[in-house]
């Protein structure tokens, strides 16, 4: 591949900088302990010693990628990394937050895809899951085991526990003082309770709404994961097609309500389209479920 760059070309100079920027990080995090146990486990740059042929070649292939991707420079790249990490940040910012800033997730489904790669959504997915963990813990005191966000959804996980214990109201929440989320070898989810005994200290205001702050977020993280992503066929007007969804809570309101929070089918196609105003699937056309 390197034969398909011209040394001389402005292109090839800029990704021959940025190569030597990176490499120079890469030494310079290898100081601590730490960084040579990473350098080491990813095996970046570790045989190429600088300004040599292997190094240039390396370039090269960097600049090949860059062209595939139509990236026209470094400081374009530069701009797409930092788009990324500002996302990251305002993310950590705004979840949780009952103002205007929840809504920023909407924002992050329109350009997301544009600025993240796979791998960095499914990473972000995580992240949003594991900060949904986070401020589950704090006025709920739902807590979940290390790293269980990786395979089960935090907020999945509350439902479930809201359902087999039939709770409706801010008040029936606020009763208990810890729900400890316990996951076994086989995978089988438990809750071990305690309960407030002492009727002053229990928070019966909100906490539903703390839940409902936290509903867009786990929308924007099942969306970015394809393993949340479910298939289901169906006939409308006579006409049957296969629609990818993922599963999404909503608050139901009503004198009516057996539950507070219903689980819907939300189209991903229609969701990046229009993450503000996006229908669900309507059930009475569902024929066939995880297609």
């Amino acid at each position: 591949m390197a034969s398909k760059i011209k040394k001389d070309s402005d292109f090839y100079q800029e990704s021959l900088i940025w190569m030597g920027y990176r490499y120079a990080i890469g030494l310079a995090g290898a100081k601590s302990e730490r960084g040579r146990e990473l350098l080491d486990s990813l095996g970046q740059f570790r045989d190429i010693e600088y300004d040599t042929p292997e190094f240039h070649a390396f370039a090269a292939e960097i600049a090949n990628y860059l062209k595939r991707k139509k990236i026209k420079d470094v400081t374009d790249l530069s701009k797409r990394w930092m788009e990324g990490d500002m996302m990251w940040y305002s993310m950590h910012y705004a979840l949780g937050r009952q103002s205007y800033a929840s809504s920023h997730c909407h924002d992050i489904v329109r350009y997301g895809r544009e600025v993240l790669s796979p791998e960095r959504q499914e990473f972000m997915a995580y992240d949003i899951r594991r900060e949904i963990a986070w401020h589950l813990s704090i006025p709920i005191h739902f807590h979940l085991p290390c790293e269980i966000e990786r395979l089960h959804d935090p907020v999945d996980l509350l439902m479930r526990f809201m359902k087999e214990n039939d709770i409706r109201t801010d008040e029936q929440l606020a009763k208990y003082k810890t729900i400890e989320v316990w996951e076994n070898q086989i995978g089988d989810i438990r809750y071990d309770t305690t309960i407030e005994e002492d009727e002053s200290k229990r928070m019966s205001i909100g906490l539903l709404s703390e839940i409902d702050a936290l509903l867009p977020w786990d929308d924007l993280a099942k969306y970015f994961d394809p393993k949340m992503h479910k298939r289901c066929r169906v006939n409308y007007n006579g006409e049957e097609s296969v629609v990818e969804y993922f599963d999404s809570w909503e608050r139901e309101y009503g004198g009516h309500v057996t539950f507070p929070y219903m689980l819907l089918k939300k189209p991903v196609l229609k969701y990046e389209q229009n993450p503000y105003l996006c229908a669900y699937v309507n059930e009475e056309y569902v024929v066939e479920d995880n297609v």
